[in-house]
């Protein structure tokens, strides 16, 4: 796609028709940016490690929202942290993480990414489905704004689940889609065709 003279492909400038990106009508949702897809050497990163890798998906996310904390946005991040320890929430827990032994509690499964979480950022609290909203208090968090910025993995999965929730509820979405990945660049493809979706470069020129 050839670029425009704002710096937006024509793609982008199309999407952003009647929108208007501030801190007060903006929150960033960030959605299992955690070291059970991150770190390198586990059945999970090695899904995701060509797109991670081929599109710099954590660099350019660190970048990102750092940017945003600098302009004021609010950043909220919506890990999936599996305790055994409470057995009344890991009950309503899906079954494939469990069976991986994934986003364990208390190791370094459960922990963010290094440098993507600051101390300045929100963290949802109470999450038991691939859909973030599921009985955490996400929805509370973004309430009062309109406009959701959604980055994370699986595209295909916990990040649309989580955006379709949040559509429903009157929230215009936009995925950041080099701030997501998924084990295929077709189901990328894909999910980018069914939702708004914009790369960082493109959303920091509208960020106010």
């Amino acid at each position: 796609m050839a670029l425009v003279s704002n710096g937006l492909t024509t793609k982008a400038q199309d999407k952003q028709v009647n929108l208007h990106f501030d801190n007060s009508n903006t929150a960033i949702v960030v959605i299992e940016f955690q070291k059970t897809w991150t770190q390198k050497g586990n059945f999970l990163n090695r899904l995701i490690r060509k797109p991670l890798r081929e599109n710099e998906i954590i660099s350019k996310t660190k970048t990102f929202l750092d940017s945003a904390r600098q302009k004021g946005y609010t950043i909220i991040h919506a890990p999936l942290i599996l305790d055994k320890n409470n057995r009344a929430e890991y009950k309503k827990m899906p079954f494939m993480p469990k069976l991986m032994n994934a986003f364990t509690a208390n190791t370094w499964k459960s922990e963010f990414e290094q440098g993507i979480k600051k101390d300045s950022d929100l963290v949802a609290t109470g999450r038991t489905g691939f859909d973030a909203c599921k009985g955490s208090n996400l929805q509370e968090l973004v309430s009062g704004y309109d406009n959701i910025l959604v980055a994370g993995f699986l595209t295909d999965q916990c990040v649309e689940a989580t955006m379709k929730t949040l559509k429903s509820e009157s929230y215009n979405c936009i995925m950041i889609s080099d701030g997501t990945a998924t084990t295929s660049k077709a189901k990328q493809r894909r999910v980018e065709r069914r939702n708004t979706s914009m790369n960082t470069s493109e959303l920091l020129i509208v960020m106010q």
